[in-house]
Formats: C-alpha cells, structure tokens, sequence
C-alpha cells in the first residue's frame, strides 16, 4: 500500500513539473525577439529591446536594436521611423523624435544596417506589436513582430 502511495505521489510531481515547464515555454514563444521578417528585400531582425526612463512620468522608452540586411539586387534605405508600436489599447507609437541616437541611412545590396530607435509607450506597458511600415516606400509589404518589454 505504501508503494503504491510513493508512485502516485511521484506521478503528480512529474506531471506538476512537466505542466509548469510546458506553461513557461509557452510564455516565451509570445516573444518574437531575435526573429527575422523579410519585407521589400529587407531581412529585418529585432536584437534587443531596453525598457529606459522618459522625460515624462507617464511614459517609458522602448530602446529597440535593429539588423537589417539589404537582400535585394539594388540599394535600399531604413530607419527608425519606419518603425510604429502599436499598444494593448490600439494606439500607435511613432519614433521618439527627441532621440539624436534613431538610426537610419540607405543600405547597399548585400549590406547591414544595425542601429536602435527610440519609441515613448505608456509606463508599464508590458507587450506591444512592432509594424515595419516603410515612410518613403509605396509598397504593401509589412511585417510585425510582437515584443515582450523588460522592466526598467
């Protein structure tokens, strides 16, 4: 009788873990940092993303780091402005305009761009949805990314 107890106790701790472990690993897959879209003959990764203080206490910066490889046969050019959040309540977030360090130039064919921009969201704001939406091209190739925002 005693084993028996022993391998139903043992069962449900190996059950409890491997529902804890699968419930973690779904967590993460919400995140599609380190994920490349390719749009317009760019393979566009998100590297990293910083939570930083804001002039405004209402509001954090969302620092992104950006790699943008030029996959196309002729010269192309990104920014950060080419960049929209977009928040859980639907609002859309341009560039943070104040920020001298926004990257942003014209690649090369076979070439990288690396470079951050800068992006005010609401503090406390914990996922957001990131929409490649190129200013200067007039093209329908979008990609977007959904990215989980580290606390400061």
């Amino acid at each position: 009788m005693k084993k028996s107890k022993s391998w139903i106790t043992l069962f449900v701790l190996s059950l409890t873990l491997v529902l804890v472990v699968a419930g973690c690993g779904t967590a993460s897959t919400a995140n599609d940092l380190g994920k490349t879209r390719t749009a317009n003959d760019l393979e566009i990764t998100v590297t990293s993303v910083n939570t930083l203080n804001s002039q405004n206490d209402n509001k954090q910066l969302a620092k992104i780091d950006f790699r943008i490889e030029n996959v196309g046969a002729d010269e192309s050019g990104a920014g950060a402005g080419d960049f929209v959040i977009e928040t859980k309540d639907g609002k859309k977030h341009s560039v943070d305009g104040l920020s001298a360090n926004n990257f942003g130039d014209a690649i090369p064919a076979g070439k990288t761009l690396k470079g951050s921009g800068y992006y005010e969201v609401p503090a406390g704001e914990e996922k957001v949805t990131l929409h490649y939406k190129p200013v200067v091209e007039s093209t329908d190739e979008t990609a977007t990314w959904t990215i989980i925002l580290p606390e400061k």
